[in-house]
């Protein structure tokens, strides 16, 4: 991996208005384009808000829906990563899938989220396959908002060859404890950089306290945002990860057997 800057998007998202939120996400990678991101990650269900009941007519085709199409034109004006989470209709059937889309315009991976919050497993169904992108900065996985409580999903991720992991979220109250202690969690199991984007406002009997983070290989929060709307910038510094293993290297020490 080579040191470069992130961004994490902390932003409100009005329940299925896809222009009104594109318009908006719009602006924010716009600001992080000018504070130096290479990298910007959005939280979950980005466009259209957590509306279950709504999100089979709000859902698209990925590659070829309209979304991705425009997070594209975003991502070629502003020479950045962008990763998102939007619904995803394939093959019949719905999925919560975040993205990973290039400078150039074009999708480098997706990851369908493997964990279903509450009432999400009535109508979403579960991904099954770990996908991470090489890109010129490092590799870059993605998880979705709940499969972060789940080591394994960050754990095979990082088997793959993840450096970086980009985590778009909807995470509610009353569990900011959770949110930071999973998040940690994952970048100290892994010793990787986590990139963690939450939403703030309210949607389906939600509230949403923000709290986006940037954590290091040691588990440590370089960027902690409050409750309000912000984007936020930190430095990935390349060196900390090798630093932390050439003392002890967690992947390297663990049983394989079990």
């Amino acid at each position: 991996m080579k040191t470069f800057r992130a961004a994490v998007v902390q932003m409100d998202i009005e329940d299925g208005n896809k222009e009104r939120n594109l318009a908006r996400i719009e602006e924010h990678v716009a600001k992080a384009s000018r504070s130096g991101a290479i990298a910007v990650c959005l939280p979950e269900y980005t466009t259209t808000g957590f509306v279950l009941g709504e999100t089979r007519g709000l859902a698209e085709p990925i590659p070829q829906g309209q979304t991705i199409r425009d997070m594209g034109r975003i991502a070629r004006e502003h020479d950045v990563y962008i990763a998102c989470s939007l619904p995803e209709m394939g093959d019949g059937s719905l999925y919560n899938t975040a993205v990973l889309v290039a400078p150039n315009g074009e999708l480098a991976a997706f990851q369908r989220k493997m964990h279903m919050f509450r009432e999400e497993r009535e109508h979403v169904q579960t991904g099954t396959d770990y996908n991470v992108a090489s890109t010129p900065y490092g590799r870059m996985g993605l998880m979705v908002c709940y499969d972060t409580v789940f080591p394994e999903v960050a754990r095979n991720l990082v088997l793959r060859g993840a450096e970086i992991l980009l985590v778009p979220a909807n995470w509610p109250h009353p569990f900011i404890p959770q949110w930071e202690l999973a998040t940690s969690a994952r970048a100290l199991d892994n010793q990787i950089w986590v990139v963690a984007a939450n939403r703030i406002g309210s949607c389906s009997g939600y509230t949403y306290f923000g709290r986006s983070r940037i954590i290091d290989p040691y588990g440590i929060a370089v960027v902690s945002c409050g409750p309000d709307e912000e984007v936020a910038v930190a430095e990935l510094d390349a060196s900390k990860a090798p630093g932390f293993k050439s003392i002890v290297d967690f992947l390297a020490d663990r049983h394989e057997k079990y």
